[in-house]
């Protein structure tokens, strides 16, 4: 057991689908066998004229026998032909039944998550005041000794406090019941804030938008703040041109640099080539094949490198992930916010543009954190000819990837991937979960399921593993290449516009 699980086809579940494929083959086998009952009543048929006819050899005593015998193969055909419509017809029905009471499940469980966000938010707002008070009462003298002993003694005592939010504080960002509430509040922000605020015009807000209502009132807010203030916090800016680069430091990754990569032959090896998430190293590795179908090419993403709420160099940061979140939506009109992509995803198609990919060149793109994020808003452009894309712990369930093979990989324990909500219909996505169990904050930073290291290490299951979906999409991958190392790597670095000038 790989401790893996898998889930595909968006809300409603491959069995469906192969319910209603087994009632199109029994449909065309009762078509088939209805054809062979008419054939046996008309040999019959003639069996008679035969019998009756008195210049026929026939009429002897063996034919009614073989009469007798055709009634019987007829009688049994049309009751298999019948068995076989009725077995067809009842599958069908099942099957649409079955997604009739998905979707109604799905909508009721949708409906209450709403209701009871607005009720939350209604209750929030009466609870408020004693809420702070209660809290200021229990945690006031603990507040107020930290407080003291900072001040006669910070540096014997701010490690102490450090250890102790690090021990109680932590832990709880990978609690699964903590990512699976950050999850709903993804979806239901604006009736939180309905309730909240007794303003229910705000209900509405987030399916208006058509955006993830978290990322979307977020930059909804940092707009309005910066028309008055003049901030620039979490506004988009221009890029500039992609600069090739050497490879970075990948001794922790195989020994895999630019120089003697080796083929693909698997999901572990496109997750051991994601660039790491450096300030200052390349953000895109870009490696071409040489087919005999024309030049393939496979683009890795790095992840979030600047945690700042105000851009500054890095395209690979707060604003852009809020932006690649929220994606293009009337928001961006309606409070002054460029329209275009998120500076981490017009950086990576910049870079595709520099290394030669051509339009209608077959790509697969492959990303961690917001790189995997990147690779799924590449690969739900109906421009680009996306054979495949993964992301490793990104935020991409609200992404539209369509029919556009997608492994979305994300942990119990990771918060990342949840910030995106609980996702949109998507009939290419294979959706992959895995639980890592308890996790020290202390050993692999703030949130260590996010880890590219652990993604990597659910890779390697993910390769060991005999779902078919699984091994399916390996195919798709290996046979991309056609098991060949590629002729070309390179690696390229963008960074925001200082002027304000560029793409």
């Amino acid at each position: 057991m790989s401790g893996l699980e898998v889930r595909s086809g968006g809300p409603h579940s491959v069995e469906t689908e192969a319910l209603i494929g087994e009632a199109v083959r029994l449909a065309a086998v009762a078509h088939i066998v209805a054809g062979w009952a008419a054939r046996a009543a008309a040999l019959r048929a003639e069996a008679d004229r035969l019998a009756t006819d008195p210049g026929s050899a026939s009429a002897a005593d063996g034919a009614p026998a073989a009469g007798i015998d055709l009634d019987t193969a007829h009688a049994g055909l049309a009751s298999a032909e019948r068995a076989a419509s009725d077995l067809s017809t009842a599958l069908g029905l099942g099957a649409t039944r079955y997604v009739m009471a998905e979707g109604l499940v799905a909508g009721l469980v949708e409906a209450g998550r709403r209701v009871g966000a607005g009720v939350a938010g209604l209750a929030a707002s009466g609870l408020l005041l004693p809420a702070a008070s209660a809290a200021a009462l229990a945690l006031g003298p603990i507040a107020l000794g930290g407080t003291l002993a900072l001040a006669v003694d910070p540096d014997r005592h701010a490690e102490a406090v450090g250890a102790v939010l690090a021990r109680h504080g932590l832990p709880i960002l990978s609690d699964p019941a903590f990512v699976e509430l950050v999850r709903v509040a993804a979806d239901q922000a604006d009736e939180l804030l309905a309730g909240l605020f007794r303003a229910p015009g705000l209900f509405a807000i987030g399916p208006a938008l058509d955006a993830p209502e978290n990322a979307g009132l977020v930059l909804a807010a940092a707009g309005v703040v910066g028309l008055v203030t003049g901030s620039r916090g979490l506004r988009e800016t221009a890029i500039s041109a992609p600069i090739r680069t050497s490879a970075p430091d990948l001794a922790g990754q195989g020994g895999r640099g630019a120089d003697g990569a080796a083929p693909v032959r698997g999901i572990a090896d496109l997750a051991e080539r994601i660039p790491p998430s450096d300030a200052r190293g390349p953000q895109v590795r870009i490696e071409r094949y040489d087919t005999d179908r024309g030049a393939h090419w496979i683009v890795y993403s790095a992840g979030t490198a600047d945690f700042g709420m105000e851009p500054a160099r890095e395209p690979y940061d707060m604003t852009a992930n809020l932006h690649g979140v929220a994606g293009a939506s009337v928001l961006h009109d309606l409070i002054g916010l460029p329209s275009e992509a998120a500076a981490s995803e017009r950086a990576l198609r910049a870079a595709m543009a520099e290394a030669g990919v051509e339009p209608g060149d077959p790509v697969i793109v492959v990303g961690h954190s917001a790189g995997g994020m990147v690779a799924a808003n590449v690969a739900a452009d109906p421009d680009l000819d996306v054979v495949a894309a993964v992301s490793l712990g990104g935020p991409v369930a609200q992404v539209p990837t369509g029919d556009t093979p997608l492994l979305s990989v994300a942990h119990g324990e990771d918060l990342v991937p949840a910030t995106a909500g609980s996702g949109v219909a998507a009939g290419g996505r294979i959706e992959v979960g895995r639980s890592l169990g308890a996790l020290d904050p202390g050993t692999g930073g703030a949130v260590p399921a996010h880890s590219i290291d652990r993604y990597r290490e659910t890779a390697r299951l993910i390769d060991r593993d005999d779902d078919p979906r699984l091994a399916e999409f390996r195919d798709l991958v290996t046979g991309f290449t056609d098991g060949a190392a590629p002729a070309e790597v390179s690696y390229w670095r963008v960074e925001r516009a200082a002027d304000g000038r560029g793409r």
